[in-house]
This record gives structure tokens, sequence and C-alpha cells, in this order.
């Protein structure tokens, strides 16, 4: 495995680096946070590099908050050498805010992972997950040795404008949006319920049905509810007893699933 030097102390840095630690020896943190890049250090056996040392790494991963990503780029300039490949994990972002060090010889990408990072307490959480992956060719195959070595599934973005922002976009519309119609559908029924936490493993319960089936066979096929039958009676019911709010999104949301259930290009 290539060498790698992680710069940065945040949420991504700590679930990364015991992981890559473990894939064998090579393992560099650091940051501006010296204390928490020594309690990470310390955690998995990483080695620890001070503010402004040289990087020697095969492979440097920037995992700082999206608006610090340019401004580390170019602090890191001068520790690096030409031919480093460096790779940020910003969902958002492309090559642009690595510009300073494309200019200096790195070749640069991006490595992000496809995952949920809030609350998460299994130290394994990052193992097997889906990576989106761009950049140049070394910067790629930097990416890709990382994300196989994890157990991931890496796929290659298409470079054309946009496309990273619609990656990111989709991601966030479902990961966030999901969030956003658990807490509306308890809050629809909240008041009904003597012991709402049992609403809350049905609701879950049937959310993690409907993405298993819709990540084996597709949204279409894990449509389920009145407007996927066409019930118009019982949709008047549901928006009635609805308010102004959560009516209008609902509202929204039928008319784009009626428009999945009977497209006639997909039968």
């Amino acid at each position: 495995m290539n060498t790698i030097h992680i710069e940065g102390t945040g949420r991504v840095a700590r679930a990364l680096a015991p992981r890559l630690a473990a894939l064998g020896p090579g393992v560099t943190v650091g940051g501006r946070n010296q204390s928490a890049a020594g309690t990470i250090s310390e955690s998995c056996d990483a080695g620890l590099l001070e503010v402004n040392a040289p990087i020697t790494s095969d492979v440097v991963l920037i995992l700082v908050r999206d608006d610090a990503i340019c401004e580390v780029a170019e602090a890191l300039v001068p520790r690096l050498n030409p031919g480093t490949s460096v790779l940020h994990a910003s969902g958002f972002h492309d090559c642009g805010v690595l510009a300073a060090l494309t200019n200096h010889g790195c070749p640069v990408g991006w490595a992000h992972p496809l995952g949920s990072f809030s609350g998460q307490t299994d130290p394994d959480w990052m193992l097997g997950l889906t990576w989106c992956l761009g950049g140049e060719p070394d910067g790629v195959r930097a990416g890709r040795a990382i994300a196989e070595g994890l157990g991931g599934h890496p796929f290659l973005l298409a470079n054309r404008p946009g496309a990273k922002a619609r990656y990111h976009a989709a991601a966030s519309l479902l990961a966030g949006g999901a969030a956003a119609l658990f807490d509306l559908a308890e809050d629809l029924v909240a008041e009904d319920l003597p012991e709402p936490h049992l609403l809350r493993q049905g609701l879950g319960a049937l959310l993690f049905s409907m993405t298993e089936q819709a990540s084996r066979e597709g949204p279409r096929a894990a449509l389920t509810g009145p407007a996927a039958r066409g019930d118009q009676d019982v949709l008047a019911g549901q928006l009635a007893v609805m308010d102004p709010k959560t009516r209008a999104l609902y509202s929204q949301l039928i008319e784009h699933m009626q428009a999945m259930a009977f497209d006639p290009e997909e039968g």
C-alpha cells in the first residue's frame, strides 16, 4: 500500500486514520490542531507530523472543511515534492480547489466516501462504502487504491461541468431529504401517540425496507402508497389532515410519485 499522510483532524480523519493504519505501516497525521492530531495518532499507531514539517508520503489526503481546502492546499505546497498525489474528500468540490498543488506538479483528485458522517459509533462504519472518484489519472489511481483497500466500491464521475455539484446535490437530497421527511412524518401523528418511540421504530423499519428494495430494483419498484395506486380519495383525505407546509410539500411529491408510477416508458 502507498504511504499516506492525512492532513486534518475532523470526523473523516478520525474515522479513516485507524482503518488505513490497520492496512499497513506508513500512515501519518497532521494539522493545525496538533493536540487533536496527536490524539488520532496515538489511537491508531500512526505517525504524527508537526506543522510545516516536510511530507514524504506517496499520497496526501486533505480532510478538512470544504471552505478550508484551498487554503490548506496552498500551505502544503512548500512541504511536498512534485509528483506526490493529493486528494481531498469533499463531495461538492472538484480539483479546482487544489490548483496550487496542480501548479506545483502534484497529481490531484478527490475520493469522496458516500455515507452519513453524523452520529457514527461503529469504528468500522467506513468499510465497504461506495466512493466517488475523479481528477487526474494518478490521483484517481491513488483514490481507487484507498477505496478498495477499505473494501469499498469506487466509481469514476464524468468529467463535465457541474457533474460534481449534481452528484453532491443528489446525495444531499436523498440523505438530508429523507431525514427531513422522517421528521415531518413523526410530527404529523405525534399528538395521537402515547408512545412516540414505537412509531419511530416502525417508520425506521419502513424506510429501511423501502431503501433496501430501491437499491436492489430501483426506486420505481419500491414506490408504494396511494399515489402509486392512483387512489385519489385517500390522497385527498391525507392532504386534508396536514398542516399547510406539509400539505404543500406532499402535493409536490404526489405529482412526482404519480409520474413515476404511470411512466409509460417504465411499463
